[in-house]
């Protein structure tokens, strides 16, 4: 075992706001189980001190909050020259900024907890679907550990600007890569698709519905499925509501269906609008029990985001 301190990024104030030292403290306990973490500061520097053994570390590099690791000796700090293996350059997640985007830390934190809550390491082959994926962010990130990504969004000019920031950044770093796009099964009355393929592995996204996941990859299942919901501006249902549990309710089928076994949901939401308790009486109500993760902060005066994890009955 190793005591050491982890520096707690800035951009995890970015992330999680005022309340980021309780967010990052469950994240790191999700993914390394029940241990003793203290919380110090050096100056304006926050850092969670605990012991670890070293095959670890790899681990904690990739926590949404971590910016180095340290070795304590005495009342000393020193910084360990270890990094995280990312194949593909920051920029193809941080480096695009549009209307609406998830934050980038929050969606890194989802595939941690997710990972952890299947007791997975992306090497054992892990598939990763967002159904609602927006510009990628959530497939990105899931390139960068490894994991096979699959996503779908709505509104067809997303693909647009996901195809475009590829070719600017793979352009702009030299990235070995192939882009490829056309319609599924050849025909334009089906979904139009993008796949994007680096560092031996890739995402698909499809523009198509939610509701419809499981004919859309009708021959695919998947370990995690992850999620930002809408924070009620997009994704409308067929009765024009924003409520996002009634979009919940259509999709909740389809993407129980998709999901293997022993694989996992994890959701970011707006706590507001639906509230925790509606979500979960609706997974549960269709075959779902409810992990005990939670990690709510105010983002506005009007959202309070918070995560959630279901998991089929039975699989615990």
């Amino acid at each position: 075992m190793k005591k050491i301190a982890l520096q707690i990024s800035p951009e995890a104030k970015a992330a999680y706001f005022s309340d980021f030292i309780k967010v990052a403290k469950k994240e790191l306990l999700a993914v390394v189980g029940d241990i003793t973490v203290n919380h110090i500061n050096k100056g304006s520097l926050n850092f969670f001190e605990l012991e670890i053994k070293h095959e670890d570390f790899e681990r904690l590099l990739k926590l949404s909050f971590v910016q180095g690791i340290y070795a304590i000796d005495s009342e000393l700090l020193q910084p360990l020259d270890i990094t995280a293996d990312f194949p593909l350059h920051d920029d193809f997640i941080f480096g695009s900024k549009f209307k609406g985007k998830t934050n980038e830390r929050l969606t890194q934190m989802l595939i941690n907890v997710g990972l952890a809550t299947i007791n997975a390491k992306p090497e054992q082959g892990i598939s990763l679907l967002d159904p609602m994926c927006g510009r990628a962010t959530t497939l990105l990130w899931a390139m960068q550990y490894g994991i096979k990504a699959r996503g779908i969004e709505q509104d067809p000019k997303a693909l647009e600007d996901i195809h475009r920031n590829l070719k600017k950044w793979t352009k702009l770093h030299r990235q070995k890569h192939k882009i490829s796009d056309g319609f599924i099964g050849g025909s334009k009355k089906n979904g139009k698709f993008i796949d994007f393929t680096s560092a031996d592995t890739g995402m698909r996204v499809v523009n198509g519905d939610a509701r419809n996941t499981n004919h859309i990859f009708k021959k695919e299942k998947f370990d995690l499925l992850i999620s930002d919901l809408p924070y009620g501006v997009q994704h409308f249902t067929t009765d024009k509501t924003r409520n996002p549990l009634s979009v919940i309710k259509q999709c909740i089928d389809a993407w129980k269906s998709c999901l293997k076994k022993r694989g996992a949901i994890v959701l970011a939401f707006n706590s507001n609008n639906p509230k925790r308790n509606a979500l979960i009486e609706v997974f549960e109500s269709n075959g779902f029990q409810t992990m005990s993760f939670s990690a709510p902060h105010r983002m506005s005066e009007s959202i309070i985001r918070d995560v959630i994890i279901f998991k089929l009955k039975g699989t615990i």
